[in-house]
Formats: structure tokens, C-alpha cells, sequence
């Protein structure tokens, strides 16, 4: 197929869609080049698999004594930084649990001395909401308590 010089007018009048073009044209031209693919060749063309057995015959650069040693220093303190972020976090789970037993005392000292832990309990969550909100909704609980007769 030849292209024109006014090609790329009528492509844009016509759209991607409805392009006088082939669809595989239009997808050559939408995908990016296969990098195993020699220039001028498709990706299952002969030349193209030929590239491709070349580059996986290839052997791996070797590495020299300073490639070992900066790999290791690297390794070392990324292997470094985990066992920090891995200590701090299990720091804090312990000092989550040190917290959530001290709540459990308090709410078994409030036990005994014969509060209701349960309403304790929605008080503490009523006072971390904003007042705003909580008015709003004893509003709306009052009004539909009034009109089922409650």
C-alpha cells in the first residue's frame, strides 16, 4: 500500500477506528518495537528468532572480586535495614498488647465497682466522635423513637 501525502488527513478525518488502513498496520503502529526483533523484521520472521537464539546463547559477564564485595556491602545493609523495620514493628506489637491488657484491667476494675462496662465501653467511643455528629444523630434516633411511640 502506498501512502500519500494527504494520508494522515484523511486518517484523522476517518479516526483510528475507521481508518483506510489494515487493523495489523494500525497495530504495527501502536505497539512498540519487540526488541528481540532485527529492523525490518516481523516477530516471528526467521531473522527475528535467529537475533534472539543469538542473545540467549550469550554468556553472562563475569563478576570481578570489586562486584562481589560492593554486591555484599549492599546485600549487608539492606539485610540491615530489614532487621530494624522487623524490630520496630515487633516493639510496637508489644507495646500494643502492654496497652490492650491495661484497657482490660481498667475495664475489670469498672466491673467491680459495679459499672456497666458495656455503656463505659459507648461512652469512650461517643466521646471520640465529633459532638457535632452525635447530636445529629440522637437527633434522628429521638424523631424515629417519636413517631413509633416510643
Amino acid at each position: 500500500m502506498t501512502l500519500s501525502t494527504d494520508q494522515p488527513q484523511r486518517d484523522a478525518k476517518l479516526g483510528p477506528a475507521n481508518s483506510a488502513e489494515p487493523a495489523a498496520v494500525n497495530a504495527a503502529r501502536a505497539t512498540p518495537a519487540d526488541p528481540h526483533c532485527v529492523s525490518g523484521s516481523a516477530p516471528g520472521d526467521a531473522s527475528s528468532q535467529a537475533a534472539g537464539a543469538r542473545q540467549a546463547n550469550r554468556t553472562p559477564m563475569k563478576q570481578t572480586a570489586e562486584d562481589e564485595a560492593v554486591t555484599g556491602k549492599l546485600l549487608a545493609a539492606a539485610a540491615q535495614e530489614l532487621r530494624q523495620f522487623v524490630e520496630r514493628s515487633e516493639r510496637l506489637a508489644a507495646e500494643k498488647q502492654d496497652i490492650a491488657d491495661q484497657m482490660k484491667e481498667v475495664m475489670a476494675e469498672a466491673k467491680g465497682r459495679g459499672y456497666d462496662t458495656k455503656a463505659l465501653r459507648r461512652l469512650i467511643a461517643l466521646r471520640k466522635r465529633d459532638p457535632g455528629d452525635v447530636a445529629e444523630e440522637e437527633a434522628i434516633l429521638d424523631m424515629y423513637k417519636a413517631a413509633l411511640g416510643m
